[in-house]
């Protein structure tokens, strides 16, 4: 079995596989050296780098000393892909193929999808998007700490809720109407502030023949906005709401408002 063979997955579980084997990557800290390496895959990371990823701005004295010992037990984990973990001058790097990191193939397949979107195929966009959120098992570098894995952690978990966004405008230009009505409003309760969720919401509803919901996300939202943070509407929810408007006649405008 050769290194090449080497998969790693960090959206969910920090995990690594060799063909179906799952090497056992030892102790949290270990696991979270292992992510860092990933996550800059084939690139070299510097000792220092790796500490302050790792540890933060107050790493223990022996820091160093236990990244040594984290490599020789990584190495011995990965057993015949021992290889792909290479020791370079003041630092380390794990050797991964293109498609051995599930992060990087769920960001190339989100950027596919929006490419579809933007021409207008909206199956394709969905089906590529369902594709790899599927690729998603928790949140990411879940089990890993220090300052990579929070900030990774944050990224990786805004593009999977634009990825889902994403979904929900292929589906609603299929005529799922309904169904991306349940999911946004599922997604705004955990994003309340999440203004482009609910301009797609106010469309949702209003291409389902909701008209009075999709102005009252509107006024609540404005409202919300107002009163909390002092700020109006942004674009999103502007062009939402005269969308909605737009498409209304006088007397449904009056009935809705």
């Amino acid at each position: 079995m050769c290194s090449d063979e080497l998969r790693v997955s960090v959206l969910g579980p920090v995990r690594a596989w060799l063909g179906d084997v799952e090497p056992v990557l030892g102790p949290a800290r270990r696991r979270t050296v292992f992510a860092l390496l990933a996550g800059r895959a084939n690139q070299v990371v510097s000792r220092d780098e790796l500490v302050d990823g790792v540890w933060g701005d107050e790493p223990p004295v022996g820091a160093v000393g236990s990244l040594h010992t984290y490599m020789s037990g990584l190495r011995r984990a990965l057993g015949p892909a021992r290889d792909a973990l290479v020791s370079r001058t003041g630092g380390y790097l794990l050797r991964l193929t293109e498609a051995a990191l599930d992060a990087e193939v769920f960001e190339r397949g989100r950027a596919d999808a929006q490419r579809l979107l933007a021409q207008r195929d909206w199956s394709g966009a969905r089906d590529t998007v369902d594709a790899v959120l599927g690729l998603w098992h928790g949140s990411a570098y879940a089990g890993a700490s220090g300052p990579f894995a929070e900030q990774e952690r944050r990224r990786l978990g805004e593009l999977r809720l634009s990825a889902v966004e994403l979904r929900c405008r292929a589906a609603l230009e299929l005529g799922q109407h309904a169904e991306v009505v349940a999911e946004v409003s599922a997604l705004l309760v955990e994003h309340p502030w999440h203004e482009s969720l609910r301009a797609l919401l106010m469309v949702a509803l209003h291409r389902s023949g909701r008209d009075g919901e999709a102005l009252e996300v509107f006024r609540a939202a404005r409202r919300a906005l107002i009163e909390q943070q002092g700020i109006e509407p942004g674009p999103a929810l502007r062009d939402a709401h005269r969308v909605v408007l737009a498409e209304l006649s006088p007397r449904r405008v009056a009935r809705a408002c």
